[in-house]
């Protein structure tokens, strides 16, 4: 029998996984469509009607009508979900307003914020009071003072729209909000722009979490607050409070998955159910609705995401099979809890979480069986234990590739090793919580051991994700490619047998060799093409080179306020991520143009994930207490642990040549000498490839820039990387001795003016194609060594 004939056959026999299959095709073709949801609901109307009066007269078609009924609500579905996401609140973007709203969603805790989802009902502007309805993402800092779901709040700020990611491959929060059915946010900062003034009483949801709260009090008694932050995540999902460190740890090892909850926990608390239920010998018709409760309580209390809800879902059709004597079909639960999910909330479709819990589930049902085989010299319980992390290693990898641009190379061992330690840390602070309730003594005792354990697990997870090339970085594949690796696991898993037999065609074996072979060298081959990406990081600059044999230069980091000191801002957040979205591994050449943070603020967070070879600073040695300007201590103190660690630390003046690779070239034309102001000793730089060349300024001002144009030969360049971000202390003559085609601006929003009018004046007599990240996004200028074309983020 043919693999398409054995998949039909597996259909036909399940007509409910038929019938939630055809409602997920409608709801992912209503969703790519955007179809009007008055004009969609006529279809499954119709479909309805006639499949009823088919029924009733006995006609052959009312399969086929219910079939289109399903197809057609899901259509529906998706329609109306999106016009009841859709909300006037973006009528008052970046007006100071007053909105009264109940808080909807459990606070979602940090360390130095609170994120608040609120059901706005009232909105007041200018006195007048209007009623409305629309989701607010709201954020406040003060920690001190948390509001609570159901609470009603009054909050006074100013509605934003989030902006569309500036670069390609970048997180879009924009869109994660929109599927969320939020399009504003909003942020406190001062204590009295929020405050409480009434009450819901939350009903079930809000009796669910209260009891969560107090069981994560007992918690907090009895770890410490970083026992405590995993714990939380582990239990209940909430994983704020952990630290941002142990958080990338985690995720280089592939256990973030842990602190998150998942199908793995909700199978360990339904089975802890079902051990209770049966030891106190209750009834057995008592299971299921029991069960059910448990579920629903354990979902509430731990934010109903798709990995819990699909976990849930199916633990429940499984208990409701068993109660009425049916047997248990996991294709069928599977389909079922799909179609619940994407009922209730059809963008749900388009989660990575969602995606990964599915296509994880159904690698652990059908493919564990087969590894197991293949590992039968070993112990059952060895078996399970290495065929479980390695399935999901595998099942998942192309969509955490497509997703996060990330493979962890020690995931396997490091799942292995974790598992035995999560179960037993899982079922002690299980245990503490629900006895700690009642004899916090008892909670003590319990989570002493508990500490232990965790405190060796964190041990172990850093030693992990500290090992050289722990993750590699790749590029997001096409979506071809995860059509292709996730159908030959379904041959694989339900044909076995077809590729044995067809691979013993020496031919096919010879033509698949040319074909992988062909596919390599066109993918892999050089095309001789250098781009240079500028990276939008707001007000700041940062500029990767890639040549066209592979090399990485990255010129300035951005940074952002106090990023010096946390580590944490435009160089983890955007350039980091930018660069795993090109699957660059390691730089060749970090080049710092000078201190300030908005440049070099966030090498610290790059290159803890990113090892580089050389770093390339401006002439600072002779700099001193007396002078108009000192490094910050923190931009020192990198270098020092850069040398520390055996990088190449160098300063670089006006003279020095930079050979990358055959062709490409980096000439440095300032500063001539130690500069007595930071800015004006910016290295300056022309890179050249071919007969192309682009020159990068860093913040030199009128003074230098008038220095460089009346005594520095070979400004003239292709493109500019505009200095200071276009500040109005510019010279008119140094932008026409450079004389570009092109003229790239760094910048974001500011309280500067930047770019100066007269800056883009200027350049628009000259003549000049003009890009700034603030409008266009990340800018890629990519030139063969005679033409250049550019590309921008927001592709405008």
């Amino acid at each position: 029998m043919s693999v398409p004939v054995r998949w039909i056959n597996m259909l036909i026999n399940r007509p409910l996984m038929q019938l939630c299959v055809l409602f997920i095709f409608g709801i992912l073709s209503g969703s790519l469509y955007h179809l009007p949801a008055k004009y969609m609901l006529v279809l499954p109307a119709c479909f309805f009607i006639a499949g009823v009066l088919c029924y009733i007269v006995r006609l052959e078609y009312t399969r086929w009508f219910i079939a289109l009924f399903c197809f057609s609500f899901g259509v529906f579905n998706a329609a109306m979900a999106s016009e009841l996401s859709s909300t006037s609140l973006v009528n008052y973007v970046d007006k100071p307003v007053t909105i009264t709203g109940t808080v909807v969603k459990e606070p979602d805790m940090r360390h130095k914020k609170v994120f608040y989802v609120v059901q706005v009902s009232q909105l007041n502007i200018r006195h007048q009071t209007t009623t409305i309805n629309g989701l607010v993402r709201l954020t406040s800092y003060n920690t001190k003072k948390v509001f609570s779901y159901g609470d009603i709040i009054r909050v006074r700020g100013k509605l934003e729209v989030v902006k569309t990611p500036g670069n390609p491959g970048q997180f879009d929060y924009r869109r994660y909000l929109e599927r969320r059915g939020i399009h504003v946010i909003m942020t406190v900062w001062q204590d009295d722009g929020i405050m409480k003034v009434g009450t819901n009483s939350g009903g079930f949801t809000g009796i669910a979490l209260v009891a969560k709260h107090k069981l994560q009090t007992v918690l907090q008694k009895t770890l410490s607050p970083e026992q405590t932050a995993l714990v939380n995540g582990m239990l209940f999902g909430s994983r704020g409070m952990i630290g941002s460190e142990t958080s990338e740890e985690f995720q280089i090892a592939s256990l973030v998955h842990v602190l998150c909850v998942s199908g793995f926990h909700v199978g360990l608390v339904l089975a802890a159910f079902i051990v209770l239920f049966q030891m106190l010998r209750l009834p057995n018709k008592w299971e299921a609705p029991l069960g059910t409760l448990v579920l629903a309580v354990y979902a509430v209390m731990t934010g109903m995401g798709p990995a819990v809800m699909r976990a849930s879902v199916m633990g429940l059709v499984a208990l409701w099979a068993r109660r009425m004597g049916r047997e248990k079909d996991w294709p069928t639960a599977m389909a079922v809890a799909a179609a619940t999910i994407l009922f209730i909330w059809p963008n749900a479709l388009w989660e990575p979480g969602f995606q990964l819990s599915f296509v994880v589930t159904w690698g652990l049902l059908t493919m564990t069986p087969h590894l197991v085989k293949l590992l039968t010299p070993l112990p059952k319980a060895i078996q399970l234990l290495v065929a479980v992390p390695l399935v999901a290693e595998i099942t998942a990898a192309p969509l955490v590739i497509y997703h996060y641009n990330m493979v962890s190379m020690v995931g396997v061992v490091a799942n292995i090793l974790s598992a035995p330690l999560i179960s037993l840390v899982m079922l002690l602070s299980g245990i503490s919580v629900l006895v700690g309730l009642l004899i916090p003594f008892v909670a003590y005792v319990i989570n002493a051991t508990t500490g232990v354990l965790l405190d060796f697990w964190l041990w172990l997870v850093h030693v992990l994700a500290g090992m050289p090339h722990a993750a590699l970085f790749l590029p997001s594949p096409p979506l071809w490619v995860l059509v292709v690796f996730y159908s030959s696991l379904g041959l694989f898993v339900y044909k076995p047998d077809l590729l044995a037999n067809k691979l013993r065609s020496r031919r096919l074996v010879g033509i698949l060799i040319i074909i992988l072979v062909t596919v390599s060298w066109v993918s892999l081959s050089p095309d001789k093409i250098l781009n240079v990406h500028f990276i939008d990081v707001g007000q700041g600059d940062a500029a990767l080179v890639e040549t066209p044999d592979g090399k990485h230069m990255l010129i300035d980091a951005g940074g952002w306020r106090n990023e010096f000191e946390s580590n944490s801002g435009a160089g983890n957040k955007v350039v980091l991520p930018y660069l795993k979205s090109l699957g660059v591994n390691s730089l060749d050449v970090l080049m710092l143009s000078h201190p300030h943070e908005d440049h070099a603020g966030g090498a610290g967070g790059i290159i803890k994930q990113i090892p580089v070879k050389l770093v390339i600073t401006a002439p600072l040695e002779n700099y001193t207490a007396g002078d108009q300007e000192m490094p910050e201590p923190e931009y020192m103190q990198l270098l020092s642990s850069l040398r520390d660690k055996g990088v190449l630390v160098q300063q670089a003046e006006r003279g020095d040549m930079l050979q990358l690779e055959d062709g490409v070239s980096i000439k440095v034309l300032a500063p001539g000498g130690v500069k007595k102001d930071l800015n004006n000793n910016s290295l300056v730089v022309k890179l050249t490839y071919g007969d192309c060349s682009i020159l990068l300024t860093g913040d030199i001002e009128k003074k230098q820039q008038l220095y460089l144009a009346r005594n520095v030969n070979g400004l003239e360049a292709d493109v500019i990387k505009i200095p200071h971000h276009g500040s109005k202390f510019f010279s008119p003559e140094f932008f026409r001795m450079v004389d570009p085609k092109l003229a790239v601006i760094s910048v974001g929003e500011n309280n500067f003016g930047q770019p100066a009018s007269s800056v883009l004046k200027v350049l628009k007599d000259m003549e000049a194609s003009i890009y700034r990240t603030d409008i266009n996004g990340a800018v890629i200028v990519s030139t063969n060594g005679r033409d250049l074309w550019v590309r921008t983020g927001r592709g405008n």
